[in-house]
């Protein structure tokens, strides 16, 4: 394909995102709207919602919803906890928690956080993550956290994991989803 025709398609692309993107109603975290920034259909659908004034390559808060159709029932639940786990400490992640909880009507989900240690950029990325099962299948709801500090980053992650952590997984149990069949999804 010529330069001259990749252009315009990418245009296309680009609108045909952007119109899908539009269509989704914003997820309120903590008072704040998170609108859809991205979507992809790899192995699993996945969906990034950025807080205002951030986009996928710039956030500092991120909330991203994975639907997992290959997990069906509570023990393959779990073996998805257990990948998650394993694909994070494979990436260098320290796992801070991971156990099973219930929500307020009693149903277990599987909950965990996990760090990464960016030095080079003084951070720490922290990720608050429920799998759970929803109607249909699994998923995941994944808050994420750039916590930055030019002087001593750990030292403010180690607060900012004091004081907002209780709130953060509070938050990812009652929330409630937009329908998963709702999102926009790539077809290939």
């Amino acid at each position: 394909m010529k330069t001259s025709q990749i252009l315009p398609v990418c245009a296309l692309l680009g609108s045909l995102f952007l119109t899908a993107a539009s269509t989704v109603e914003p997820v309120n975290l903590f008072g704040r709207p998170y609108r859809l920034a991205s979507y992809n259909q790899k192995a699993n659908a996945m969906w990034e919602f950025a807080a205002p004034n951030e986009t996928v390559a710039n956030w500092t808060t991120l909330f991203t919803i994975v639907d997992r159709p290959d997990a069906r029932t509570r023990p393959d639940l779990d073996r998805l906890a257990q990948g998650i786990l394993n694909a994070y400490k494979a990436k260098g992640g320290t796992v801070l928690l991971a156990k099973t909880m219930n929500d307020a009507t009693g149903t277990p989900y599987n909950y965990m956080v996990v760090a990464f240690d960016q030095p080079a950029q003084k951070r720490f990325e922290l990720n608050f993550v429920k799998a759970a099962l929803g109607p249909k299948n699994a998923y995941m709801a994944i808050y994420g956290v750039r916590v930055t500090d030019s002087k001593d980053y750990a030292a403010k992650a180690k607060a900012f994991l004091n004081e907002r952590s209780t709130e953060i997984g509070k938050e990812l149990e009652n929330k409630k989803l937009p329908a998963l069949e709702s999102l926009p999804r790539r077809e290939f």
